[in-house]
């Protein structure tokens, strides 16, 4: 996963529920409400992390089934309807047409071979069956490559463009975008990143970056901080 092994994760396990975007009721309400159907069984969460998509699947929806890589993240689960296993989104570990609804969120920047991972999350896919997904992207497409500059940390945030390719083996694809305003870079800094150096120079490279990307993501800065708008893409696929 891009040199992101399970020691990067034990490192951020226990301070990840601390960034803001991750239990923002409001996109959690948007995203599931892209669902068309009230129940689904069986249920997969790609990617599950600490559970915070998780327990609002089970809320709104039913009991899950969640990987995940990092043995810390899922070792904060702790809900009577979600079964994590440890494992790896390039080789999910179930039968071929297994779940009749998957979801990831946010996961794909950190895969090394996404296509893979869409093949495997396909593969276990009832016909008919769903994928929900949602990704970070750059606020347009055509400053990809600043925006991974911005970001950092050897990772590619992919592209809508890109996720749209991904999804062209699916019928039905529905997408949305949710911005989530006004996020402070310092929260996430924080809460990603325990090195000084690279900290400094992801503020600097924030304070430095070009007017297309300010305005994009309508960038304003306090004395002690700067906030940007965050883009989501979120899609639906139906398997064929």
């Amino acid at each position: 996963m891009k040199g992101y092994s399970e020691n990067y994760w034990a490192k951020r396990a226990k301070q990840y529920n601390k960034t803001n975007w991750v239990k923002n009721e409001n996109f959690m309400v948007r995203f599931l409400g892209m669902l068309p159907d009230k129940k689904y069984e069986p249920i997969l969460e790609v990617g599950i992390g600490t559970g915070a998509v998780a327990e609002k699947v089970c809320e709104k929806i039913g009991p899950l089934t969640g990987i995940d890589i990092s043995k810390e993240m899922i070792s904060q689960i702790d809900h009577p309807e979600i079964t994590p296993i440890l494992g790896n989104a390039h080789c999910l570990p179930f039968d071929d047409s297994y779940f009749k609804l998957i979801l990831m969120r946010n996961v794909i920047h950190y895969i090394d071979d996404p296509e893979l991972a869409f093949s495997e999350i396909y593969r276990c896919l009832m016909p008919n069956g769903y994928f929900l997904f949602s990704q970070v992207v750059p606020p347009d497409d055509s400053i990809s490559e600043e925006y991974d500059r911005l970001v950092g940390r050897n990772i590619h945030y992919p592209t809508q463009g890109e996720i749209i390719q991904l999804f062209s083996i699916y019928r039905s694809v529905t997408q949305d975008n949710f911005i989530l305003k006004n996020q402070s870079i310092i929260n996430w800094i924080n809460n990603t990143c325990n090195d000084k150096y690279q900290k400094k120079h992801t503020i600097d490279r924030h304070r430095q970056t070009s007017d297309t990307y300010k305005r994009l993501s309508n960038f304003s800065e306090t004395e002690n901080d700067m906030f940007v708008d965050i883009k989501h893409f979120m899609v639906l696929g139906q398997k064929i």
